[in-house]
């Protein structure tokens, strides 16, 4: 044995160089599984033991000490409970193949050992231990390693207790404190070095700019990022050159000058920049400046990190020039255009838009609600709608505003506006407004127009009644109408009794006059809505009698043949020696056999043929038996009748 020094030494050295393997190894096997990084080290741990109690120390004579705890609690507090049970068992198994007295004080110790390295390792709670933690986990194991002894016989114990009562404790305390200790800086060690990796890796991944520059503007450090920007080769060729080696001195100068301001202010800054390159090309940086500072809080350099925003740069100003280009649109365009968020909330509209509604215009501004806008022009008389019908209404053009629709209105004031809405796809709206004022006017004139000119066209210029075209589609319409209702439909035709004779005596102004005073006694006679009356051709008439029969269209008939012969218009070349007519009436009854619109105007062309044939002045119904007694129906335009 050599001296006790020589035997601490060699323990201590026994600790360091197990504690000196697993630094040096444990960063391979740290890539592999949990369970065997535990199992290595507590195995690693395990054998540190058994060759500490290979080499023990002699405290006093007969008394022998190691530090087999020191490797055991090491392994259950860094290892956890797998690798401080397998450094525990290695460490009994030698110790109980060794055999002696202490046999199984030592077992007792190093169970004592494995359970206060694993109770320390669990009572981190998976964190990573502290110095404090160590220092706790030491001064425990120190305590408890004379607990072993009292597994020893009585006298033994007695013997040996006051002589280790203090050196093992504080051999035990410091060879802990030192090795953990050696192992806490080494899992900081790592735990940087990772650290540094994921950082480098960050900066390098970074698409933005990062680079620090020391207080003269040359850079000292600098990611692939800021290389790219610059044109230079690679991150190596920018350390220790500054911006004036990379940029146009202009571009240099103004960028050395935002340095000095953010160095000499003290406080990082955001800035844009704009960039120009040596060869040509123009761009701008968004830019934060910081000054780095060491410990005692002195600026040492600058962080500078970059961004490019050329693209949004360009986009905003081709938004700035579109936002002139809508302005002035909006400003020139003669419509009025209005828009609405989801909410009803107005966004935008132009001048004209207001001009529209000159009476609402202080409301009609980008906040402003649609139905408070609505409201208010009801209310002081920009539009007219009943009182008790305003809120549906409102609900109305405010619902509308989701589907694309077209709706014109009328002010009070008598305007028109055409009003255009689509709905946008944020769920809000956008209506064009168009004054068509003048548009209605012309359409109202139009229609007037077309009204004179339809009443022309189905006027007779002489006579003011329905011409031949407006009488055929009369007869068709009403023919129908009776067949649709089950209703009868009477026909007159009538004819001025010798009026060639009346035009060849008196001229034909006078024969004019002679019809035109017969189309006012005809008109007296068909005075009901529905009756429709027209010259049929030169001296011919006729009349349409709706809901009437074979009875009340004789009564009407014989009437208007009174009505005629009791103007006394004088007719030298009448055997009557006045202006009569003659009538002839048919009628359709639904009830009867079914006829056709030309049966019931050959019918009522027969009725007047009999009544020419009679003697004249007089009305004739048609009857069947007419047909037998007479030639065969023809038009009644015949010479001298």
């Amino acid at each position: 044995m050599g001296s006790p020094w020589s035997e601490l030494l060699a323990n201590l050295a026994v600790v360091a160089m197990f504690v000196s393997v697993w630094i040096h190894t444990h960063v391979w096997l740290d890539r592999m599984a949990a369970l065997t990084r535990a199992t290595a080290f507590g195995l690693l741990m395990g054998v540190g033991a058994v060759i500490l109690m290979l080499t023990p120390m002699q405290l006093q004579p007969g008394i022998l000490v190691d530090l087999r705890g020191t490797m055991i609690t090491l392994a259950g507090f860094f290892g956890g409970p797998l690798a401080g049970v397998l450094a525990g068992l290695m460490a009994v198994a030698y110790r109980s193949y060794e055999g002696g007295i202490g046999a199984f004080a030592g077992a007792v110790g190093i169970g004592i050992a494995t359970t206060i390295g694993i109770a320390g390792y669990l009572a981190l709670n998976g964190r990573a231990p502290e110095r404090l933690d160590i220092l706790k986990l030491a001064a425990a194991a120190g305590a408890a390693s004379l607990l072993g002894l009292l597994a020893l016989p009585w006298d033994v114990m007695q013997a040996v207790l006051p002589r280790v009562a203090l050196p093992s404790p504080l051999l035990v305390f410091l060879s802990i404190m030192l090795s953990g200790l050696t192992l806490y800086q080494e899992r900081r060690r790592i735990d940087a070095l990772q650290s540094r990796r994921i950082y480098k890796a960050v900066v390098e991944a970074l698409p933005d700019c990062l680079n620090v520059k020391d207080l003269d503007g040359r850079f000292i450090a600098a990611n692939p990022a800021t290389a790219e920007l610059m044109r230079a080769g690679d991150t190596k060729a920018l350390i220790g050159k500054t911006d004036f080696d990379f940029y146009p001195r202009a571009t240099a100068v103004k960028f050395r000058q935002d340095e000095l301001a953010i160095l000499k202010a003290g406080v990082p800054s955001t800035i844009e920049q704009r960039l120009e390159h040596e060869g040509g090309g123009l761009g701008w940086l968004s830019t934060l400046k910081a000054p780095l500072t060491d410990r005692a809080g002195n600026i040492i350099g600058l962080i500078t990190h970059n961004r490019d925003i050329t693209a949004r740069r360009q986009l905003e100003t081709e938004l700035a020039e579109s936002r002139v280009r809508l302005t002035e649109a909006l400003t020139h365009m003669a419509d009025g255009l209005v828009m609405f968020d989801a909410e009803g909330k107005l966004t935008l509209c132009n001048d004209q838009y207001r001009q529209m509604f000159p009476r609402t215009a202080d409301l009609r501004v980008p906040g402003a609600d649609y139905r408070d806008i609505l409201r208010q022009s009801v209310e002081r008389g920009e539009e007219i709608v009943p009182e008790d019908k305003v809120e549906a209404w409102i609900e109305g053009i405010v619902g509308s505003r989701k589907t694309a629709s077209n709706r014109e209105i009328r002010l009070a004031d008598g305007r028109w506006l055409d009003i255009r809405t689509r709905p946008t796809a944020d769920g809000g709206s956008l209506s064009v407004f168009s004054d068509i004022t003048a548009a209605k006017q012309a359409q109202a004139e139009l229609m007037a127009a077309n009204a004179a000119l339809n009443l022309l066209a189905h006027s007779d210029g002489l006579t003011g009644l329905l011409t031949r075209r407006a009488f055929d589609e009369a007869l068709a319409r009403e023919f129908s109408r009776s067949q649709r209702a089950g209703q009868p439909l009477a026909l007159l035709l009538i004819d001025v009794d010798w009026f060639k004779r009346f035009n060849d005596h008196y001229g034909h102004p006078e024969g004019d006059e002679c019809l035109r005073a017969v189309s006012r006694c005809i008109q007296a006679t068909a005075r009901r809505p529905a009756d429709a009356a027209a010259r049929y051709g030169g001296e011919e008439f006729a009349v349409i009698l709706p809901d009437t029969d074979a009875g009340g269209a004789f009564v009407i008939a014989e009437n208007l043949r009174r009505k005629v012969h009791d103007l006394g218009l004088a007719h030298a070349g009448s055997e009557k020696g006045i202006v009569t007519v003659s009538i002839g009436a048919a009628t359709f009854d639904p009830g009867r056999a079914p006829i056709e619109i030309a049966d019931l105007l050959r019918r009522a062309d027969e009725a007047l043929y009999g009544a020419k044939a009679a003697g004249r002045d007089r009305v004739h119904g048609w009857r069947p038996y007419d047909v037998a007694r007479q030639a065969p129906a023809t038009p009644i335009k015949r010479q001298g009748k």
